[in-house]
């Protein structure tokens, strides 16, 4: 039986084309009811298109401010929390038992709702970066929960982060990609993801505080991209279909590496300062998250040469704010018991040592 053909636009692309109906429900859309001209408007579908673009980057801001008012607010209550072990993996039955820990949840619920919205409407490469932007909130929050100023310097690596990622979403003028991908391809990221957040796990109880922290911001940020991959397939098919949800594997492939990154992403709270995590951790969310946007959803980055060339100095240009950002000087959050030693190395040691250093 041939299949029925309907007429879509394409993204950035004024020429019509033809999508099978079959192919569309084989990667996770809904074919729509009838052909029509213009965009396609709805949320399931298997085409993306621009026009729902500049409501989703609003919405990316709206989730980075919420995800940098949890960061502040989550890092000092896990600061405070002792513990003699590199990684725990009941930190979060720990933590839940704290008012303020709490508050900084609700900021987390809140910008997981505001960042569905977004990835459900927008391509990764879009998003990804848009979300990144969390860490100059969090920079300004910490700054002021501290009682301290930015110096020129650390505005001008806020200005270049933040003039970086708006050249390059101009510049790269993203285009086509799915609203969906398949659980297989989700199933091998998140596998991916798994493996290199066991290694940073095992790597952290052999270094020191502020190196451990690095360790959990890649393994977190690389699990977190993951994440949102998983999520803008989430989004679309429970905006189609809610009640399938239950018979499909992508939401609880959400669940549990949702967990995971939760739980590493505390652990680096922890470890040390908010600069030893989060710069890294914002660094790699985008990055992993815009790589499965052009492998796994098929959108795709302008490929002219001159575009090229000034999508990769915005890219040096938001690098280099991020990691002078990095280098800031944020103090730690105040009440951490003990002082900062690495893992395995008790009190009296850390005395003697400074004995012999004095």
């Amino acid at each position: 039986m041939r299949a029925e053909a309907t007429w879509r636009h394409g993204a950035g692309n004024d020429v019509a084309r033809p999508v099978s109906r079959r192919s569309a429900v084989a990667v996770g859309g809904r074919a729509p009811a009838r052909a029509g001209p213009g965009p396609v408007a709805q949320m399931a579908g298997c085409a993306v298109t621009g026009a729902g673009q500049p409501l989703a980057v609003a919405l990316a801001l709206a989730a980075s401010i919420c995800f940098a008012v949890a960061a502040v607010t989550q890092q000092r209550a896990a600061a405070r929390l002792p513990s003699q072990r590199a990684f725990d993996p009941a930190v979060l039955l720990r933590l839940i038992r704290r008012p303020a820990w709490l508050a900084g949840l609700a900021a987390v619920i809140a910008g997981f709702v505001l960042q569905a919205g977004a990835l459900g409407l927008g391509r990764l490469v879009v998003i990804e970066p848009v979300l990144a932007t969390s860490l100059l909130f969090a920079l300004a929050l910490a700054a002021r929960r501290d009682r301290r100023r930015l110096c020129r310097a650390e505005w001008a690596a806020a200005v270049a982060v933040i003039a970086g990622l708006a050249v390059f979403l101009a510049a790269g003028q993203p285009t086509g990609g799915q609203r969906t991908a398949g659980a297989g391809a989700l199933g091998l990221a998140v596998a991916a993801a798994a493996v290199l957040v066991g290694a940073c796990t095992a790597l952290a109880g052999r270094v020191p505080d502020r190196r451990r922290a690095l360790l959990f911001g890649i393994g977190a940020g690389v699990a977190a991209g993951v994440t949102d991959s998983l999520v803008k397939s989430v989004a679309v098919v429970a905006a189609g279909h809610v009640l399938s949800l239950a018979a499909d594997v992508r939401p609880y492939l959400l669940i549990a590496v949702g967990l995971l990154t939760f739980t590493i992403q505390q652990n680096g709270y922890r470890a040390a300062g908010l600069a030893a995590f989060l710069p890294a951790f914002a660094v790699m969310e985008p990055v992993c998250g815009a790589l499965l946007g052009l492998i796994i959803y098929h959108e795709r980055l302008s490929g002219r040469p001159g575009q090229i060339a000034v999508e990769l100095v915005a890219c040096a240009a938001a690098a280099w704010g991020i990691a002078r950002l990095a280098g800031s000087a944020w103090p730690a959050a105040p009440g951490r018991p003990g002082p900062s030693r690495p893992a395995g190395q008790t009190e009296p040691a850390v005395a003697a040592a400074r004995e012999d250093l004095g």
